[in-house]
């Protein structure tokens, strides 16, 4: 049995690395699936205050998995946004600038990421990698 580590680039936007947050605004990353022999997964992620920081600036960032289709008539279906997201993160960017926190990540058959900005008036920019931990 061997274990190996494969990342995943989260896109955003269809194939940009990072994707600006306007203030209050909010921004759902591309689909990304993870390795059928996936067991373990842990996800880097990374907000980017585009001027000087002021208090409240946070990204909250959420996990919308996918197990599938569960109805069977269409594709996978994801949660669409925070409200039936699981949070993994909030990071703020007042406090650190960039602020970088890597936190554990349910394995699911796939998932998209979506960032919530707090800011009052500053555009963040966020990104993400993940970590999966696979057994063959």
């Amino acid at each position: 049995m061997a274990v190996a580590n494969n990342e995943i680039q989260v896109q955003w936007d269809s194939g940009s690395n990072s994707k600006s947050v306007t203030a209050a605004g909010t921004a759902t990353s591309d689909a990304f699936s993870f390795s059928a022999t996936a067991v373990d997964a842990q996800v880097t992620l990374k907000a980017d205050n585009a001027s000087t920081p002021a208090s409240g600036d946070t990204i909250e960032f959420y996990l919308l998995a996918t197990c599938g289709d569960p109805d069977g008539a269409s594709t996978d279906e994801y949660p669409v946004d925070s409200d039936d997201g699981i949070l993994l993160a909030v990071l703020d960017t007042y406090a650190n600038d960039p602020a970088v926190k890597t936190v554990g990540c349910p394995v699911a058959k796939g998932g998209k990421l979506h960032a919530r900005s707090t800011a009052s008036s500053n555009a963040i920019t966020v990104s993400a990698c993940i970590n999966e931990k696979t057994v063959s």
